[in-house]
């Protein structure tokens, strides 16, 4: 099996979506399996409301030896990878996009480091970042998450300790507040449904990647709904489907 797979989702589009897809984006998640349940179940969703119109979703698993290869600069190999390898991806420098999904946690304060990686993804990929972990975009899928379980513990989740041995702190949070383990459960793919409470519930933190250190930050909703955007046939269509997934526009 190849180290990278991506998923088609175009097939499952409803009959109005049958015409050809005029570019793809590529979902590369950090994790070989919270991500990319969630980006999966994401992308099946999205596609069954023919959204984005113009654009195809491919959330890449990650399998072989690349399965646990989540360090930001392992992503960005398997980015170039997937741009240099035209007839395993079919990718398309001129109408083609990747994103990578990562977290800042593992710089640990190092502004100076993080921003230099950071800068590495330019003109390969667009980012989409989560201070301290994906972990955090999750809780935002509640609609009390803000006010109940976010902003009272900033200070534990900007610090992300272990806690009950060898579980992070915001790991196990989900956890508890979800309702099942959000590292080993397929269940996190469920959590699509609410996405539009994510998104709306994000732009309460920081949603700049270059300004990840030292805050809560997230900027996954943000990145989707501007592929939404960019990928809609018609402004209308765009404004149509945020009436759907109940959220505000901020970008038409």
């Amino acid at each position: 099996m190849p180290p990278l797979n991506s998923l088609e989702t175009w097939s499952v589009r409803s009959a109005r979506g049958g015409r050809k897809p005029k570019s793809k984006c590529f979902f590369i998640g950090e994790g070989p399996n919270t991500e990319y349940w969630y980006l999966e179940s994401l992308a099946v969703r999205l596609a069954k409301m023919n959204a984005p119109e113009l654009i195809e979703l491919r959330p890449v698993e990650r399998t072989g030896n690349e399965r646990n290869q989540s360090a930001p600069k392992k992503l960005l190999e398997q980015a170039r990878l997937i741009r240099g390898d035209a007839e395993a991806f079919g990718f398309d420098p001129e109408t083609d996009r990747i994103v990578v999904f990562f977290d800042a946690d593992v710089y640990k304060g190092d502004s100076e480091r993080y921003a230099s990686d950071l800068g590495m993804f330019s003109g390969v990929a667009e980012v989409a970042v989560t201070n301290p972990s994906f972990e955090l975009y999750l809780l935002l899928h509640l609609d009390d998450a803000l006010e109940e379980y976010v902003l009272p513990n900033e200070e534990e989740i900007l610090g992300n300790g272990y806690v009950g041995g060898k579980r992070r702190y915001v790991e196990k949070l989900a956890s508890d507040v979800l309702g099942f383990n959000v590292k080993h459960n397929e269940k996190v793919g469920g959590l699509a449904r609410r996405f539009g409470v994510a998104v709306m519930n994000e732009r309460a933190l920081n949603q700049d990647p270059s300004q990840s250190i030292g805050r809560l930050t997230s900027n996954v909703g943000a990145r989707i709904m501007e592929i939404m955007h960019t990928g809609a046939s018609s402004e209308e269509s765009y404004l149509g489907l945020c009436r759907r997934l109940g959220v505000e526009d901020e970008l038409a």
